[in-house]
């Protein structure tokens, strides 16, 4: 409906434009008569001002009913007064600069304005000017009476009056298509951001509780600090999952949303459980730390739990005391989906373990699907895992930067739409 508005508003500045521009010539060929008493020039004088005014304004908004009455009523006090206006020879025909005048103002008077007082505001200009070039005024140079004309103008605001109701219901129609299509993608919206929740809370269950209850189970291989430790940063991390996540511009000011500082910690906390990590930021170590990309917290705070899940696999499963963590910028990607804006952030986790056959991974296993792959993939992100028996293990983290500007911007993907990879 909007755009619909906006082209009438167009289409009757455009008429009327034209209309003051034939004013014009007529007052060119009709010389001789506006000669003889200047103060004929009056009537087209009123008329082009009145209709470059209303131009004027139709450039910046939409007229009211109220102003459409005020528009049409210079109009007819003009087709009143056409007597002193308009020549003899074309006051009753069809083809005068007054009847293309007002033919102009019966557009906006049809589109901007109710029914009944577009009806009134015809009825008014057709009267006028049949009146005001009278009655019993003989046909014009083209052959129309003043009565003819008049009803060609009732005519004419008749068509567009049919015209701006067809195209209203259709307008009317398509917005509300428009709006349902709306609602139904909200709803969409709500329940990916539900099942995204849900899954990260199964994440964060089996990050934290499932794995200090598998090193309960190990009393052999932990020792009961690390245990205490254990359970002392896994309730500090629901705690501020499950919390308030405090001031997210505050975070978002940090180097990578905070990232680095949080796989430091990370080193420290492996460090303690007996494997020693190496973290390597490939800007910071340049110099180049002010152009360090620009990692939206909920970004950052997926790849760190994505990282420590990777960690805590080399300690469990890799039979190696050393890992390797390296931060870069992310390498132009070779896919559409994925490929990797300025910004764009790589983070890897590798070993030289044992290593294992991605192939024979149970499907049900949570740790590297969930808690990595899909983890990375609802924001936009790739994960890929490569390994073989005897080769080590190296997790690629890659996010290809903020979204370009789209209908669907934004909005975390699920992992069939990042295009998971092993």
């Amino acid at each position: 409906m909007t755009a619909l508005r906006s082209v009438a508003a167009r289409i009757a500045r455009t008429v009327r434009c034209l209309a003051i521009a034939y004013i014009a010539v007529q007052v060119i060929i009709w010389h001789s008569f506006y000669a003889a008493g200047p103060w004929r020039l009056a009537g087209p004088a009123v008329a082009i001002v009145w209709g470059a005014a209303v131009v004027a304004y139709l450039r910046r908004r939409w007229p009211a009913w109220q102003l459409v009455g005020i528009d049409s009523g210079v109009y007819v006090a003009l087709a009143l007064t056409a007597e002193w206006c308009v020549p003899a020879a074309m006051r009753g025909d069809a083809a005068n600069w007054l009847f293309i005048a007002m033919q102009s103002q019966l557009i906006v008077a049809a589109w901007f304005t109710p029914g009944a007082v577009s009806a009134i505001l015809a009825l008014a200009s057709g009267a006028a000017y049949w009146a005001g070039a009278g009655p019993g005024q003989a046909a014009g140079a083209g052959g129309n009476s003043p009565a003819a004309a008049a009803a060609l103008l009732l005519a004419f605001a008749a068509a567009h009056r049919c015209g701006r109701w067809m195209f209203f219901r259709r307008a009317a129609g398509a917005d509300l298509a428009l709006a349902q299509a709306d609602a139904g993608a909200r709803e969409q919206y709500v329940s990916l951001s539900r099942n995204i929740e849900r899954r990260e809370h199964e994440r964060l269950l089996h990050d934290t509780v499932l794995n200090t209850l598998t090193a309960l189970a190990r009393a052999g291989q932990a020792a009961a600090g690390e245990v205490v430790g254990r359970c002392r940063h896994d309730v500090t991390l629901m705690e501020f999952v499950l919390g308030d996540p405090g001031d997210p511009a505050k975070e978002a000011g940090r180097a990578y949303g905070g990232m680095i500082a949080a796989i430091e910690a990370l080193a420290v906390e492996m460090r303690a459980r007996g494997l020693d990590v190496h973290v390597a930021d490939a800007i910071g170590a340049t110099g180049a730390g002010a152009d360090a990309p620009v990692v939206p917290v909920p970004v950052a705070v997926a790849i760190v739990r994505a990282v420590r899940e990777a960690l805590a696999n080399v300690i469990s499963h890799a039979g190696t005391a050393e890992a390797w963590v390296d931060i870069s910028p992310a390498a132009p990607g070779t896919d559409d989906a994925n490929a990797a804006a300025p910004g764009g952030l790589q983070v890897t986790v590798r070993d030289a373990g044992a290593g294992f056959d991605p192939a024979s991974v149970d499907p049900a296993r949570l740790g590297l699907r969930r808690s990595i792959t899909e983890r990375i993939a609802d924001w936009g992100g790739l994960a890929s895992i490569r390994s073989a028996p005897g080769e080590g293990t190296v997790v690629s983290l890659r996010w290809p930067g903020p979204a370009q500007p789209g209908p669907e911007a934004g909005l975390p993907r699920t992992a069939e739409q990042a295009g998971l990879t092993w």
